[in-house]
């Protein structure tokens, strides 16, 4: 059975924020990918910048759709749902920043490719969420939606493996006691962006429950 959306408004405000706040989520993931990967200075500096970017469009879009939530009356689901799901869209690019600014901050050398399975997880992550609003916004029925949260489901758990993995080859290596704590807590951050995806899916799991 589909989303039966006829009882409710047809303003598509919340719709349209939503959406684009998962696509500043996307940027953010891009942005991120490019400035691990690449070996030029001066392209990685642009990429933090677009980073910082793309964090800041997202907090105006998630403040928004606070704005909104506080002048209309009636919303197309519960109010309590778009509101949990606009601040944990807004955790990701701002955790995004984070580690970035942390990776500069203290001239991390990000050459050796250990951050690439997570960054990898997280813009499969970012595709998918934008398919999985998509699906929800255009009342593509639950079976679509269901699908992409499970998949975002699955990728976090994949993104629990890697992180284990990577703690474990960390702690094996002979870099020195600064180096582990630092890399670490840029693992950690990057768990915490994985773990926001699944997040997201489990709200619009009870959407799905809710409406169906």
């Amino acid at each position: 059975m589909g989303f039966r959306f006829s009882f409710f408004p047809k303003d598509d405000k919340f719709y349209s924020l939503l959406e684009q706040l998962s696509g500043e989520v996307y940027d953010s993931a891009v942005c991120f990918k490019e400035f691990i990967s690449s070996r030029n200075p001066a392209t990685s500096l642009s990429a933090a910048s677009r980073i910082q970017d793309a964090r800041g469009r997202s907090k105006a879009t998630s403040s928004k759709i606070t704005e909104e939530l506080c002048r209309s009356f009636i919303t197309p689901f519960d109010r309590e749902d778009i509101q949990d799901m606009s601040n944990l869209l807004y955790k990701i690019p701002k955790i995004i920043e984070k580690a970035s600014d942390r990776i500069v901050m203290h001239g991390m050398d990000v050459s050796g490719g250990d951050f690439d399975r997570q960054i990898d997880l997280i813009l499969q992550e970012a595709e998918i969420l934008k398919k999985m609003l998509n699906a929800l916004v255009t009342k593509q029925g639950d079976a679509q939606v269901v699908t992409f949260a499970n998949q975002l489901k699955e990728l976090e758990l994949k993104g629990d493996t890697v992180r284990n993995e990577l703690i474990v080859s960390l702690f094996k290596s002979d870099r020195d006691v600064r180096e582990i704590i630092l890399r670490r807590d840029i693992y950690d951050m990057l768990e915490k962006v994985v773990d926001r995806f699944r997040d997201v899916a489990s709200v619009v799991l009870q959407i799905v429950l809710k409406h169906s």
